[in-house]
């Protein structure tokens, strides 16, 4: 019978987990999972059945897996999305099963998919990172709806009440920015995720990000456009995602004919993917055409010249140079110069002259960026702006970072909280760069 987890108390304010698989194997699996989470679990061994909880129970989470009978996962949890919008929706899918993946994105707007078999830590981390979440939207609401509120009884009252709703506006701003930075954390953690599963991809985004920062400023790019051109950089590969490693570590002239066709669709669904989110329309436009080429020979447009974006183009440079210096799998690693060398004889070619000019003149100054050396510090010596070599996981095996996290202050602080409950054993491995050492020694 469908119930709640046994051994979790009611008291208290807990989210509610709804966890729908037509497998009872699995969903024991996920009730053990989340033991000791302070959540209460529901089951449904069908679609139908996790309807109608959802309909008589607060759910604040739900977990489905993809192949179901009667019902798929993705219909399912669109079903979810159009009843009940704000519940945060994950789906449990088979690891090649990349079709799934893409509609789960696309058609359902799923916080999250998670291959299986999963990782405990990942899932456990991604269930927590999605109700903080969740907390802030609903927070957010309640705050707006407030504001609403004491607006219409302000106008009714004197000027002496000005001060109550600058003071509230100022709450209602705070908690705007806070939902805004826990965008952003999120966003760095689907990264890091993604990077995790897939070594092809490991550093690779955040490196071309810093460079692309770097042009972008040497070319003296707006400021929002600065902005816009570094997320970019950061999600250049999102459209991958469920792409089979034996495709993503390969170079492009090593795929067949199949693989070729399926890896230029990337920047399209990366861009069908972000126009769902206002806020990222215009990332997306700029990833659709950072594999155009000046001479008018890249993909998927064919766009020449000064028809690609700025941005588009920025990517472009700074994507190939970090894969020449920081190569993938055995290909030929070069240095710096040698790089740069090989990127000048494409000038005019695949890249615009006024890029590639631009990185001559900012490379001595972005060495320390890419090209980073690893070093161990005790968790006393970890300072805001070091970035980790390794995955930060406490002794109790809970991953609290990715590695090529760039530390904040938010994170020493979430870091030292952890430490005193779950330690973290040893040295933590990170990586110096140039740029930091002399910052820090000034």
């Amino acid at each position: 019978m469908d119930q709640p987890l046994e051994g979790i108390s009611g008291g208290g304010s807990k989210h509610l987990l709804l966890c729908v698989d037509d497998e009872e194997n699995i969903l024991h699996a996920l009730r053990r999972l989340f033991r000791k989470e302070p959540y209460e679990i529901i089951t449904a061994v069908s679609a139908k059945k996790g309807l109608v909880l959802l309909e008589s129970q607060p759910v604040a989470l739900v977990i489905s897996d993809h192949r179901m009978p009667e019902m798929e996962g993705t219909e399912f949890l669109a079903e979810v999305r159009e009843r009940k919008p704000d519940v945060i929706r994950i789906m449990l899918t088979g690891y090649a099963d990349m079709k799934a993946a893409i509609e789960a994105i696309n058609d359902c707007q799923v916080y999250r998919y998670i291959s299986k078999p999963w990782s405990d830590d990942d899932l456990r981390l991604t269930v927590r990172e999605a109700l903080r979440q969740y907390d802030l939207v609903q927070t957010n609401r309640e705050l707006n709806e407030l504001v609403k509120e004491q607006n219409k009884e302000l106008y009714d009252m004197n000027r002496n009440l000005e001060s109550k709703i600058r003071e509230r506006t100022k709450e209602l701003e705070r908690k705007n920015q806070e939902l805004e930075g826990s965008f952003h954390n999120m966003l760095d953690l689907f990264i890091g995720l993604m990077e995790m599963k897939n070594a092809a991809l490991v550093g690779h985004s955040r490196r071309t990000a810093m460079v692309a920062k770097e042009l972008a400023i040497r070319l003296a790019l707006p400021e929002d456009e600065r902005k816009l051109c570094e997320a970019a950089a950061l999600l250049m590969d999102s459209g991958t995602v469920g792409y089979p490693d034996s495709l993503t570590q390969k170079r492009f002239e090593e795929m067949d004919t199949a693989e070729q066709i399926l890896w230029k669709k990337h920047p399209l669904l990366a861009q069908a993917t972000l126009k769902r989110i206002k806020r990222l329309e215009p990332v997306g436009q700029i990833i659709r055409s950072h594999h155009e080429q000046f001479d008018g020979n890249g993909f998927p447009d064919g766009l020449k010249g000064e028809m690609i974006l700025l941005p588009s183009q920025i990517i472009a440079v700074a994507d190939s140079f970090d894969l020449l210096v920081n190569p993938q799998g055995l290909a030929a690693r070069y240095s710096v110069s040698e790089a740069l060398g090989l990127l000048e004889k494409e000038r005019g070619k695949r890249f615009d002259p006024m890029v590639i000019q631009a990185l001559g003149e900012i490379i001595e100054s972005i060495q320390g960026l890419i090209i980073s050396d690893e070093f161990e510090v005790s968790l006393g010596e970890l300072k805001e702006g070091m970035t980790l070599a390794r995955n930060l996981v406490t002794s109790g095996g809970i991953l609290l970072l990715p590695a090529h996290s760039r530390l904040q202050a938010t994170h020493l602080e979430k870091i030292q909280n952890f430490h005193r409950i779950d330690p973290i054993i040893g040295r933590i491995p990170v990586f110096r760069n140039v740029k930091d050492f002399k910052s820090s020694s000034r």
